[in-house]
């Protein structure tokens, strides 16, 4: 039997998507990738929240954007986002610029 995530991830086709961590070693915890990775969301105008499952401590959601869907989950603990290659490419890429702006 799934759990609700893993039928969250399926119901989007994210099942067998990456984690955006791994293209961001160069960042210092998931605290500054959550921080980088908010900034450039929001920059998108038609960001818009899907699905989503919320607990005491946090949640996981599934967010579309310029025609792309992610998947997030974000506690007080931990943060990732899993997306397709391309999806994780172009947000990692983002960051890394937005990073080294100073802004």
């Amino acid at each position: 039997m799934e759990n609700r995530i893993d039928e969250m991830l399926k119901k989007y086709n994210l099942n067998k998507a990456n984690s955006i961590l791994s293209f961001l070693d160069d960042f210092r915890d998931e605290a500054e990738v959550r921080g980088y990775c908010m900034r450039v969301l929001q920059a998108y105008s038609d960001l818009k929240k899907e699905d989503w499952i919320i607990g005491i401590e946090g949640g996981d959601y599934i967010y579309s954007f310029d025609g792309h869907l992610i998947f997030i989950t974000d506690d007080i603990w931990s943060f990732n986002l899993v997306a397709t290659q391309p999806v994780l490419e172009l947000l990692a890429g983002k960051m890394r610029m937005l990073k080294q702006s100073g802004l």
